[in-house]
């Protein structure tokens, strides 16, 4: 399944604030809120890529070859609204297509991945790619406390180390980091 967000964008502050980083930074002044915030954005979105999860509730949309039981690769889904077909050969997918009867689709939204199932499915346009288009909201509303500590520890690195490679010492990785906190909450997708 093919997955595109068709929601607005979640403000990121409703997922931590720049003060809560500065906070851990040990930072006090405001000179370099501007850069701690764009490390911010860019440690939720490794976080979001590497668990393939949300941060914050998201309108989304899944697009499917035909009426195939799928799996839902990103996460959490927390409901799946709609599922409409294309039966002709115009696809806008907001005016051109058939809305499925919810009795035809059952959802499986405890299990990580998420799934849908299919039964009673009519034909869909013949030469569509991706006829079928399932609209879910996914995403953590309430952030879970190891995802936060694992944009805090991102932003600290990024914020102390601020070249991609450092010379004339020796490095490693966070023994007891990254890995342990986000592991949990990874969602595995194989297709």
């Amino acid at each position: 399944m093919q997955v595109d967000i068709t929601g607005a964008a979640v403000d990121q502050d409703t997922i931590i604030t720049v003060a809560d980083l500065k906070t851990q930074l040990r930072v006090t002044h405001s000179l370099e809120d501007t850069l701690i915030g764009a490390m911010r954005s860019a440690a939720i979105s490794w976080v979001e890529e590497h668990c393939n999860i949300k941060l914050g509730s998201y309108t989304a949309r899944g697009y499917l070859p035909g009426f195939y039981n799928s799996y839902i690769p990103i996460g959490p889904v927390t409901a799946i609204s709609e599922v409409k077909y294309q039966t002709t050969a115009d696809k806008d997918y907001d005016t051109d297509l058939t809305t499925l009867t919810a009795t035809n689709w059952y959802t499986d939204i405890i299990s990580q991945p998420a799934r849908i199932a299919f039964r009673d499915y009519p034909h869909t346009y013949e030469y569509a790619l991706t006829p079928v288009v399932v609209t879910f909201t996914a995403g953590y509303t309430t952030i879970p406390a190891p995802l936060l500590q694992a944009i805090r520890l991102l932003v600290a690195h990024m914020y102390e180390n601020r070249q991609e490679e450092i010379v004339g010492t020796i490095t490693t990785r966070l023994k007891f980091g990254l890995d342990a906190l986000l592991n949990p909450f990874r969602i595995i997708y194989q297709p």
